[in-house]
């Protein structure tokens, strides 16, 4: 029944109608045979459409039997190192397959149509710190939103020591029938301390968060705004963030589709039981009445007596998800530039996995009593992996060369691969993302390389430095 419900499911396809007027210039009128061959050739291409959405679909239900098969291979056979490790991959493995048919039930649905007087004022809060290339872009994004209700952007200058400053004092003078706001820090302080500051300096009914390096869509704010009209239990909101610099180069494009795995099946799967864990601070957006109550205790949160500076984003999260509802808006689409160089990239999966399991752990005080029993188990399982993985996948390799057996360690690995070519091609076929077929290169560095960060991230918990400047 799944595969039939997936195979069949409407999704946004372009369109075309053999009766589409031909544009003619001056008097003379296309001949009906060029209109023939022109209506018989969008019929080809909507035929060749067909027949590779078809084989994609085909191939993603082949994968995801094999994936499946896998699993069950596999946790059958891993008995032969421990039977706790075959019951953890039971676990796991149904958790992990189980993400694309909740993603599945995800519906972004905008039907309802509000007047304008419904839409709620926004305030937009930008940090930035040495943004001085791109933030009058992020600004003019932000301000040239098509949103029917009043817009104020607040800035903040963390202590920017190149033309930050001067480019937000440029979008002032140029938006001048818009309100661009400045709070400007002397010395940089962090981003948590910045978003504070706007926060409390807002005016509007809804904050919302924009990275200095991100750019909204036209409608963005339109379609995050209208979850907060059509349910007010929700507190929160996690917009869609795409790669704006994909083309760059292989790190870029590997990211793209990490981007999309990570919105369009994990957020989309949390988001069934409005429990999103990490509205990212690239693009998101909150109600400022409930912003206001938790603003301080957010602010000066310590983790066994370090103050968090990092995972700004995933703590405030936290504190909204203890009375709030928490959705995914698929439709609310901005881009944000992402690391170009590896070593650069390295040092940000370096501070996502310490923020990532020191909200974490502050989560798990509040998840299981919070939220819906499934989201909890959700939660509680994903939040394993990066403790778990590292052992598992140093148990299978040691018992690889021990045993002398690499072929054990590689089927361990192939696993993972597939697993990866799975989700890509899920969003590619249902969500048309771009390079789903690096993927898999994504998954092989995962368990090869940056699964060895987890061990790292906890050694150095107590590091509350930016790690990426």
């Amino acid at each position: 029944m799944l595969a039939l419900c997936l195979a069949f499911r409407p999704h946004p396809t372009k369109r075309f109608s053999t009766l589409d007027p031909i544009m003619i210039s001056g008097a003379k009128k296309t001949h009906p045979s060029a209109l023939h061959r022109v209506a018989f050739g969008r019929i080809v291409e909507q035929m060749l459409g067909f027949v590779k959405e078809s084989f994609l679909i085909m191939l993603f239900f082949t994968l995801l039997t094999g994936l499946i098969l896998y699993k069950v291979i596999f946790i059958m056979n891993i008995s032969a190192i421990s039977s706790v490790w075959t019951a953890y991959g039971i676990i796991a493995s149904i958790f992990l397959v189980s993400r694309i048919p909740y993603s599945y039930l995800h519906q972004d649905d905008h039907d309802g149509t509000y007047v304008e007087e419904l839409y709620p004022s926004v305030s937009i809060v930008i940090a930035a710190k040495n943004e001085e290339e791109g933030i009058f872009k992020t600004i003019t994004t932000c301000i040239e939103s098509d949103y029917p209700n009043n817009i104020e952007c607040i800035v903040i200058n963390d202590g920017s020591t190149d033309g930050t400053e001067q480019e937000i004092k440029r979008a002032q003078l140029f938006f001048r029938e818009k309100r661009v706001r400045l709070i400007s820090f002397e010395e940089n302080r962090g981003k948590r301390e910045a978003m504070a500051a706007g926060i409390q300096s807002a005016q509007n009914e809804i904050v919302v968060f924009v990275d200095s390096d991100s750019f909204l869509a036209p409608k963005a704010l339109k379609h995050i705004a209208e979850h907060f009209i059509a349910d007010e239990s929700i507190g929160a909101v996690s917009g869609n963030t795409k790669v704006e610099n994909i083309n760059e180069n292989l790190l870029t494009r590997m990211q793209s589709i990490q981007y999309a795995v990570s919105f369009d099946i994990y957020k989309a799967s949390e988001s069934v039981h409005s429990s999103v864990t990490c509205c990212p601070g690239c693009f998101s957006a909150y109600r400022r009445s409930a912003l206001l109550q938790l603003v301080d205790a957010w602010k000066n949160h310590a983790f066994f007596g370090s103050k968090s500076t990092f995972g700004d984003d995933r703590g405030l999260t936290n504190f909204i998800l203890q009375k709030w509802n928490i959705v995914y808006c698929q439709k609310a689409l901005a881009t944000t530039t992402v690391p170009e160089k590896f070593s650069i990239y390295w040092r940000q999966q370096m501070r996502w996995k310490k923020s990532w399991i020191r909200e974490g752990i502050f989560a798990s005080t509040f998840m299981w009593k919070k939220r819906h029993p499934f989201a909890s188990l959700a939660f509680y399982i994903h939040f394993s992996f990066p403790i778990v993985g590292p052992i598992l996948v140093g148990t299978v390799l040691a018992t690889s060369i021990i045993t002398k057996n690499p072929s054990l360690f590689l089927i361990f690995i192939s696993g993972f691969l597939l697993l990866g070519a799975v989700f890509a091609l899920f969003v590619r076929v249902y969500h048309k993302a771009d390079n789903w077929m690096i993927m898999p290169l994504y998954s092989f560095l995962f368990v090869t390389i940056f699964i060895w960060q987890m061990p790292i991230a906890l050694l150095k918990l107590r590091d509350t430095s930016w790690g990426t400047r």
